[in-house]
């Protein structure tokens, strides 16, 4: 048998200097034992700087604290036949604890939000969780992952569900500040309008998307990822000169190029003019862009844009940014 430390027979102040001392994972499994063990972690006053809940046929909780990764894998069941069946999250669960490689449970017997809340307590959070549905994560019924998680900075919505579980996962969250959705889950237009016309801080959309659909979105940066013609981009950049989407600050899209492409046309009718190296060098350094090809326009406010183009085989990827 290993000899035992009596941490807890030391004075308060020699207890937190060890504390101090020890990873997350050793952190959390000490802070379950009690009351009086929550308290002294929870003392240390580490800060959580982001969370992500990844959610496929398990949920995976990512907590960034300082320089470390707490992760914790919860209702990874490999050997259970039933797997993939429905999940009761309001029930309690053990969590793993990978790189401790240990499977823990409080006393009082933690679910899901037990646990969320918990942790969110210990390590002083108080901001939403970005959440990642993945394949397999119909399992877990959307109005119990929200009632556990509460609001949510980042949400993405897989291609690989069903159109009904894609609608109530932007049904319940429905106030991400940045959003991801790989597919339109709608019938009717006016439905996916109303994703489109929301104030998020970044959006990215992955199906086919048309002129007006480009014109009704009112993020503040805009990534698509299924190609558009130039004429297409020709006519955005039109409408934007004359006042169309006011909160664009950037865009993110790509031309294909199976046709002939020529600045000619994608640029036929638009007032531009070439960028001085100067200005070329701090669009690059400060959006990370490796390209030499940037040409500057203006709106009828006065505001400035560069467009920044990039060739690669049969596409053209496009940076729109807005200069403020």
């Amino acid at each position: 048998m290993e000899p035992t430390f009596p941490l807890f027979r030391l004075p308060e102040n020699a207890i937190l200097q060890v504390l101090q001392n020890m990873d997350p994972n050793q952190l959390l499994i000490i802070s379950i034992v009690s009351n009086k063990t929550k308290h002294f972690v929870t003392s240390l006053v580490l800060r959580i700087s982001n969370v992500e809940i990844c959610i496929s046929d398990m949920i995976i909780l990512k907590v960034h604290i300082e320089t470390f990764l707490l992760a914790l894998i919860f209702y990874a069941n490999s050997n259970d036949q039933n797997e993939l069946l429905s999940v009761d999250i309001t029930l309690p669960v053990s969590a793993y604890l990978p790189f401790e490689n240990t499977r823990i449970q409080s006393s009082s017997q933690f679910n899901f939000s037990d646990w969320m809340n918990h942790i969110k307590t210990v390590f002083c959070f108080s901001k939403p969780p970005s959440v990642y549905f993945r394949e397999g994560c119909e399992r877990f019924e959307v109005q119990s992952l929200k009632t556990a998680i509460g609001n949510v900075d980042a949400l993405s919505v897989p291609s690989q569900v069903t159109d009904a579980y894609s609608t109530e996962i932007l049904k319940c969250f429905n106030t991400p500040n940045n959003l991801i959705l790989e597919r339109n889950p709608f019938e009717e237009t006016h439905q996916i309008q109303q994703i489109l016309i929301q104030n998020f801080k970044m959006f990215e959309f992955s199906s086919v998307c048309s002129l007006d659909d480009m014109l009704l979105f009112n993020s503040e940066k805009v990534r698509f990822t299924h190609p558009i013609s130039q004429k297409q981009f020709n006519r955005f950049i039109k409408h934007w000169i004359r006042g169309s989407n006011i909160r664009l600050q950037y865009m993110a899209l790509s031309i294909d190029k199976t046709g002939s492409v020529n600045r000619e046309e994608y640029l036929n009718g638009i007032k531009w003019m070439g960028t001085n190296l100067d200005a070329k060098k701090e669009v690059r350094r400060k959006h990370r862009i490796d390209s030499d090809y940037v040409v500057q326009i203006k709106r009828k406010d006065g505001t400035s844009a560069v467009i920044v183009i990039e060739s690669l085989q049969n596409v053209l990827y496009v940076r729109f940014i807005v200069l403020y």
